[in-house]
C-alpha cells in the first residue's frame, strides 16, 4: 500500500507560510498529543487550504499514509469514493453505488495497522456531521478537517487574519518591485482587512501590472483585469478578473431566502463589529421569514459569512466578503429601505435640541450605504447625502460635505425642480458649506435662491423663510454687506420672536447673526445686548458645554475684545475653547477660530507669549483643514502678525502681514473692508522698519477703502485715520495728521464709553501732533 493514498497530495513549502507558525505548531500539538479531530475554520480565501497543506508537507515523515479528500459535494461518501487514486491504493473495485463503496473504504482504511495516518478533508461540509461517527479513529488515524463552517463535533482550530507585519511579508513574497513601499502596503493589507488570498492576488496584480497604490485600493470594486495564477486547493486557477474571482469564491447561491434578505442589509452596514443591540437597531426582520434575527446571525455565522465576537456580543462582515456580496446579490435600494430610512433618523440634526458630536458616531454607517448607493438619484439616498453632509461639516470635513451636497442638489434639481423645498433645502446647505470654504460669493449665489424659493413656498413669515434670511444674512457679513445683512436678520428676529418667543434657539440665532452685524457698524453695546441674550439662550436650552452655547461664547467674547474688556473676553473664550477641544478636538476648525480670539484677547492683556502660542496653533490648523489661501489662515496670519509686531519680531511680523494682505486681495479684492485691515496692519509694520512711503501707500489704501465701504463715521474708518495720523506725523506732515487725529478722535468717542483705550490712545497722538502745530 503506497505511502500516499490518494493522488493528488498538495505540497506547501512551509518557509511560504507567512504568520502561521504557532498554529502549525498547535495543529500539532492536538493531532498527536491530544489525539483529538481538529477542524480549522475560517472564512473563505484566509489561508485554511495552505496551513493544511503546509502540515501534510511538513509533517510528512511522521506518517505512514496520507490521504487528501476534498469536499466538492454535500455528501462526503461520493467525494471519498471520487478521491483520486483512493480505491486503488486500497485495492478495492471502482463499480459499484456510493452504498455500496463508502463502507468498504472506510473499513479499509480502519484495517491499517501501522500508525499514525493522516486523513486531511478539505473544505468540508456541515454534512459531514452525518458520518463523523464512521471516520478512523485515533491514535491510527489524526484527522485534520478545514471548512468555512462550524462544524460540530470536533475540535475547533479558529483561523485568524495575518497581523500587519506578517500581511506585509505575504504581500512582499509576491511582489519584488520597489515602486511600492511598506508605508503604501500598509496602508492596502488594512483596507483588505488583512485577507490572505486577496493580499495574494493584488500582490500578484502590482507586480505584473506595475500598479500604482490607487490601482490597487479600486482594483476589486472596479473589477480590474487580473491574469494571474493562485494556488488555491487542490488547482492552479487563473484569475482572469478580480472582483468576479472573488465573488466565484463566495457563492451565496446556497442561501436561504432570510439569509440572503439580511446579508443584503449587512452588506451596506461599516466593515466592523456591530452589536446585536446595534444590529437589531437598525436590521428589519420581514415576519413572514418566521426565524429571528439573532437564528439568522448564528446561521451566517456557523456557514462562513460574518466572524463573530461572542465577548461583545457582536457581528462583523469582512471587507472583501462584502465587496463581493454587493455585486453577487444585487442589492436594491428597496432592499435596505428600513436600513437607509434608521441610518437618515441618526444623522438628522434638528439645531433646536440636538448636539452635532452625538451624531458622529453614525457618518461611517451613513458613508458607507452612500458609497454603495451614490449613483442613485433617488430621493431616500439625496436625503441621506444631505443628512451625511452636515454632520461631516459639524465634523470639520467641509470639502467631504461640499460633494455630497453637490449631488443631493444635482438629484433634487431632477427629481423636483429648482423651487421645490427639497432642493432649496440643499442649496441652503451647499451655501453654508461654500461661506466656511471661503467660496462667499458662490454661497451667496445659493443662499439667495434658497430665500426666494422658500418666499414663494412659504412666505416671508414662515420660520423656514426666516432660517433662510438668517443664513443669506450671515454670508453678507462675511461680504461686509452689514446693511444688506442687519435688513435680512432684522426681519428673521421679528418672524423668529413672533413664531417661536425670544428664548427659542432659532431666535437666539438671529439674535447672535444681527450682534455680529451690529458690531461690525460699530453698535458695540447694541451688539453685546443682542450677543448676550443669544449667549443666555443657548445656555438655557443646551447647557455650557454644548457647540452652540461655545459658538454664543465666541461671539460675545469678539465683541467684548472690541469693548476693551479683554478679561470678560477672555473668560468666555476660554469657556469656548475648551468646549470646543472637548466636542471636536483641537485640529477642528471651530476650535481654531477659539484659539485665534482668546490670543487676540491675551495680546489685549500684555500675555504676548501665550498670546503666540494659541495664534500659531490655529495657523496650524487652519493651514491644514483650509490651506494658506483661505481667509480664514489669512485671519490668523494677520493675528499672529499683530503679536510678533508686539513680541518685536518686525521681519516674521511682515512675512505673514504680507501673506495675509495677498490672500485678502486675492479672495476678496483690494476695495473689500477685510482687504483694508490687511493693508493697515502691513502698513504699520513697514512704518516701524522705517518703510515710510510703502507704508504711507498702504495706509492710504485702507482709508480710502474704509471710507468707501464703511462710511466716514465708522469706528474703523476712524482707525484708519488715526494710523495714517501717526504716520504723517513721522513725515512731518503735521497739519494733515491733525486734520486726520481730530476726525479719529470724534468717531471713536461717539463708539467707545469715556476712557476707552482707543480713545485715550488716539488723545494722546492729538495732544502731540497739536503740540508740534503749536511749535
Amino acid at each position: 500500500m503506497p505511502k500516499l493514498l490518494t493522488t493528488r497530495i498538495p505540497e506547501f513549502d512551509p518557509k511560504n507560510l507567512i504568520g502561521r507558525e504557532q498554529e502549525l505548531k498547535d495543529l500539532r500539538e492536538h493531532l498527536s498529543n491530544q489525539q483529538q479531530v481538529v477542524l480549522v475554520n475560517g472564512m473563505g480565501g484566509i489561508g485554511k487550504t495552505a496551513l493544511a497543506q503546509t502540515y501534510a508537507t511538513f509533517y510528512r515523515k511522521n506518517y505512514e499514509h496520507i490521504a487528501w479528500v476534498q469536499q466538492t459535494s454535500d455528501d462526503f461518501r461520493q467525494d471519498l469514493i471520487s478521491a483520486e487514486g483512493l480505491l486503488d491504493s486500497l485495492n478495492l473495485s471502482t463499480t459499484g453505488t456510493v452504498e455500496e463503496l463508502f463502507p468498504k473504504v472506510i473499513n479499509k482504511l480502519r484495517s491499517i495497522e501501522s500508525q499514525p495516518n493522516l486523513l486531511v478533508i478539505d473544505n468540508a461540509f456541515v454534512s459531514l456531521t452525518k458520518i463523523k461517527d464512521q471516520l478512523p479513529k485515533q491514535p491510527h488515524w489524526h484527522i485534520l478537517i478545514t471548512s468555512r463552517e462550524e462544524i460540530a463535533g470536533f475540535e475547533l482550530k479558529e483561523l485568524g487574519f495575518l497581523s500587519e507585519a506578517a500581511a506585509i511579508d505575504l504581500f512582499k513574497r509576491h511582489y519584488s518591485l520597489t515602486k511600492l513601499q511598506n508605508a503604501d502596503i500598509a496602508i492596502l493589507v488594512k483596507r483588505l482587512d488583512y485577507h490572505t488570498l486577496t493580499i495574494e492576488l493584488l500582490a500578484k496584480i502590482a507586480q505584473r501590472k506595475r500598479a500604482t497604490l490607487e490601482d490597487l485600493l479600486t482594483a476589486i470594486e472596479k473589477d480590474v483585469n487580473a491574469n494571474v495564477h493562485i494556488n488555491h486547493a487542490l488547482s492552479d486557477e487563473k484569475v482572469e478578473r478580480i472582483r468576479s474571482y472573488l465573488c466565484s469564491i463566495f457563492k451565496a447561491d446556497k442561501l436561504s431566502e432570510p439569509e440572503t434578505y439580511l446579508l443584503k442589509q449587512l452588506t451596506c452596514l461599516p466593515t466592523e463589529f456591530h452589536t446585536y443591540e446595534i444590529l437589531e437597531e437598525l436590521l428589519d426582520v420581514k415576519q413572514e421569514f418566521d426565524i429571528t434575527l439573532s437564528e439568522i446571525l448564528e446561521n451566517l455565522k456557523e456557514s462562513g459569512w460574518l466572524i463573530a465576537d461572542s465577548k461583545n456580543d457582536s457581528y462583523k462582515m469582512h471587507q472583501v466578503i462584502q465587496m463581493a456580496l454587493f455585486t453577487q446579490l444585487n442589492v436594491k435600494l428597496d432592499d435596505v429601505d428600513f436600513l437607509i430610512e434608521n441610518i437618515n433618523d441618526k444623522l438628522y440634526l434638528d439645531d433646536t435640541k440636538d448636539n452635532p458630536i452625538d451624531k458622529f458616531p453614525w457618518i461611517p454607517f451613513g458613508q458607507t450605504i452612500e458609497g454603495l448607493l451614490n449613483e442613485s438619484t433617488d430621493d431616500r439616498v439625496s436625503t441621506l447625502q444631505n443628512n451625511l453632509a452636515l454632520t461631516l461639516g459639524d465634523r470639520g470635513d467641509l470639502q467631504g460635505a461640499k460633494n455630497l451636497l453637490e449631488k443631493a442638489m444635482i438629484s433634487n434639481e431632477k427629481n423636483f425642480g429648482e423651487d421645490h423645498p427639497n432642493t432649496a433645502r440643499c442649496y441652503s446647505n451647499l451655501g453654508l458649506v461654500l461661506q466656511n470654504l471661503g467660496d462667499l460669493q458662490g454661497a451667496k449665489t445659493l443662499l439667495k435662491k434658497a430665500m426666494l424659493a422658500a418666499e414663494k413656498n412659504f412666505g416671508e413669515d414662515h420660520p423656514t423663510t426666516a432660517i433662510r434670511y438668517s443664513n443669506l444674512g450671515s454670508v453678507l457679513i462675511d461680504l461686509s454687506d452689514f446693511q444688506g445683512a442687519k435688513t435680512l436678520l432684522e426681519k428673521a428676529m421679528i418672524s423668529d420672536e413672533k413664531n417661536f418667543g425670544e428664548d427659542h434657539p432659532n431666535t437666539a440665532r438671529c439674535y447672535s447673526n444681527l450682534g455680529l452685524v451690529l458690531q461690525n457698524l460699530g453698535d458695540l453695546q447694541g451688539a453685546k445686548t443682542l450677543l448676550k441674550k443669544a449667549m443666555l439662550a443657548a445656555e438655557k436650552n443646551f447647557g455650557e458645554d454644548h457647540p452652540t452655547t461655545a459658538i454664543r461664547y465666541s461671539n460675545l467674547g469678539s465683541v467684548l475684545i472690541d469693548l476693551s474688556d479683554f478679561q470678560g473676553a477672555k473668560t468666555l473664550l476660554e469657556k469656548a475653547m475648551i468646549s470646543d477641544e472637548k466636542n471636536f478636538g483641537e485640529d477642528h476648525p471651530y476650535t481654531a477660530i477659539n484659539c485665534s480670539n482668546l490670543g487676540i484677547a491675551l495680546q489685549n492683556l500684555g500675555d504676548f507669549q501665550e498670546a503666540k502660542t494659541l495664534l500659531e496653533k490655529a495657523m496650524v490648523s487652519d493651514e491644514k483643514n483650509f490651506g494658506e489661501d483661505h481667509p480664514y489662515t489669512a485671519r490668523n496670519y494677520s493675528n499672529l502678525g499683530i503679536v510678533l509686531k508686539d513680541l518685536g519680531d518686525l521681519l516674521g511680523a511682515k512675512a505673514l502681514l504680507e501673506k495675509a494682505m495677498i490672500s485678502g486681495e486675492k479672495n476678496f479684492g483690494e476695495d473689500h473692508p477685510i482687504t483694508a485691515i490687511r493693508y493697515s496692519n502691513l502698513g504699520g509694520v513697514l512704518q516701524d522698519l522705517g518703510d515710510l512711503q510703502g507704508a504711507k501707500t498702504l495706509l492710504e489704501k485702507a482709508r480710502i477703502s474704509d471710507e468707501k465701504n464703511l462710511g466716514k463715521d465708522h469706528p474703523s474708518t476712524g482707525s484708519s485715520y488715526h494710523n495714517l495720523a501717526t504716520l504723517l506725523y513721522e513725515l512731518q506732515d503735521y497739519q494733515q495728521a491733525y486734520s486726520l487725529i481730530e476726525k479719529a478722535l470724534e468717531i471713536l468717542k461717539n463708539t467707545y464709553p469715556e476712557g476707552h483705550p482707543h480713545i485715550e490712545r488716539a488723545l494722546s497722538w492729538y495732544e502731540r501732533i497739536e503740540s508740534k502745530l503749536n511749535n
